[in-house]
């Protein structure tokens, strides 16, 4: 049987996006001194083809309940609440061990921190780990002994 396609990853609607914006103001704001930049204003989630389709389903997941929580508090949306019910919202989040916020910020935080804006502000070359590649210190081969000793597993065609 051929291996099934995955299916194209659908992009983060506008009430998504603003809703992730709103989150990324406070995770990382830009630095006073202006060297680091908001990671909102990095486009860190145009793209979601990266992130996993565990992970989107808790973001599509976790966004909605914002919404939801944002509507019955105040009959808006998430991104047009003020800065402390904002944070209110977020306290009962963390208070609950949301497993939505914590994928949040593993996501962004990694998403800013590979960012080719910020990665030569934070002193890394500001490109792919390859074709370039890092240099690898050579390890002790012996180690694989043990294996080359044990029997083939394969059978021969």
């Amino acid at each position: 049987m051929p291996a099934k396609a995955p299916s194209p990853v659908t992009p983060f609607n506008a009430q998504q996006l603003a809703a992730l914006d709103v989150l990324m103001d406070r995770l990382i704001p830009a630095s006073p001194d202006g060297r680091m930049p908001a990671a909102r204003t990095l486009g860190l989630f145009l793209d979601p083809a990266p992130m996993r389709a565990q992970d989107r389903d808790l973001f599509e997941q976790g966004l909605a309940d914002l919404q939801a929580r944002a509507l019955h508090l105040k009959g808006c949306s998430f991104a047009a609440l003020d800065g402390d019910q904002v944070q209110g919202l977020i306290d009962a989040l963390r208070a609950e061990g949301s497993a939505f916020l914590r994928g949040f910020m593993l996501q962004t935080v990694g998403r800013y921190m590979a960012h080719p804006l910020v990665m030569p502000r934070i002193g890394l070359e500001a490109r792919p780990m390859w074709p370039k590649g890092n240099p690898v210190a050579e390890g002790d081969w012996s180690l694989l002994q043990v294996v080359r000793q044990r029997d083939k597993i394969y059978r021969r065609l």
